[in-house]
């Protein structure tokens, strides 16, 4: 009983000390003295945010720490949009901010591609194991014997390796593997930025050729990216080729993680509708030339069914 009281009191009196500190950042104009004001703020509802974190830890392979680290961004958030004038406590609005921030670097970072929970099981188990042997100085157990150890049959470590070679994400600007002469070929992202001419005997894949609408499609694209401004073109490259979360962006650019996906999208959907739009006209203008290729020819004076003209 008496741990209880202590706790309801503790909570009180915190939510004390957040009025008093929310008045004193919403009324201060000074921006260090805000800073102070929101960091005593942070560091006083960080067990709100250990509470979250934990409960939301098992959704997920990110470590605790993680998610505390991105819960804290959440809370921050928050405490920014309090509008002290609402009487409300700030563990109202927080618990929404803190959870969505851990809820989105969840979803982010997932992999793309659903696997069995069994497969994902003896995988774990399987690297637990290796470490292990590797911390004690032996070596790694071979297929069969590690298949004893883990009480499963080889082929199943076998489904195993190739799991884990079909969820690694490969970064299109990672270097490929050197040529025949020895000589990098570059990245791939190079590749699908200047792409063989129509007809050529090298691709840009393994011997692909590329048909002349989408050599014409890849062309735009890249004058349309190099119109962009550099803040939006990084925004779109660190997001879609690299996979950054909003929050890396933001915090790589000087933008809040919401404002960093709001100019994201908004910039991706004006370039659909460009694109779109170029899309039309490539096709307008190609429709006479396709439908004078389509039309019969004038059928030679006395033909079957027409009369010789009569001067």
């Amino acid at each position: 009983m008496s741990t209880a009281n202590s706790e309801t009191q503790a909570a009180q009196q915190r939510q004390q000390r957040n009025q008093c500190r929310l008045l004193a950042y919403a009324g201060s104009h000074d921006p260090r003295r805000r800073r102070v004001w929101r960091d005593a703020l942070v560091a006083d509802n960080l067990p709100l945010v250990h509470t979250i974190a934990g409960r939301l830890a098992r959704q997920g392979a990110l470590p605790f720490d993680d998610l505390v680290q991105v819960g804290s961004l959440g809370l921050m958030r928050a405490i920014e949009t309090f509008d002290p004038k609402r009487q409300a406590q700030l563990s109202t609005l927080a618990v929404p901010y803190i959870q969505g921030a851990i809820l989105h670097e969840l979803r982010d970072r997932q992999h793309l591609m659903r696997v069995p929970r069994s497969l994902w099981e003896l995988r774990q188990r399987q690297a637990k194991l290796q470490q292990q042997r590797c911390r004690q100085g032996l070596p790694p157990l071979g297929e069969a014997a590690l298949a004893q150890a883990l009480g499963c049959a080889p082929q199943l470590l076998r489904e195993v390796r190739e799991l884990a070679a079909v969820t690694a994400v490969r970064s299109l600007d990672a270097p490929r593997s050197g040529g025949e002469d020895g000589e990098s070929p570059g990245s791939l992202l190079e590749q699908l930025a200047a792409p063989a001419s129509p007809g050529s005997d090298a691709g840009p894949g393994d011997g692909e050729t590329v048909s002349e609408e989408t050599a014409a499609e890849l062309r735009w694209l890249r004058g349309a990216l190099a119109q962009l401004d550099p803040l939006i073109r990084e925004l779109l490259e660190g997001r879609i080729l690299h996979g950054c979360t909003w929050v890396e962006l933001g915090n790589r650019l000087g933008l809040h993680p919401r404002q960093a996906q709001r100019r994201c999208l908004a910039a991706q959907a004006a370039l659909q509708r460009a694109g779109a739009s170029w899309r039309d006209g490539l096709s307008r203008s190609a429709a006479p030339t396709r439908a004078a290729a389509a039309s019969p020819a004038t059928p030679p004076a006395g033909s079957a069914g027409h009369s010789p003209p009569h001067w």
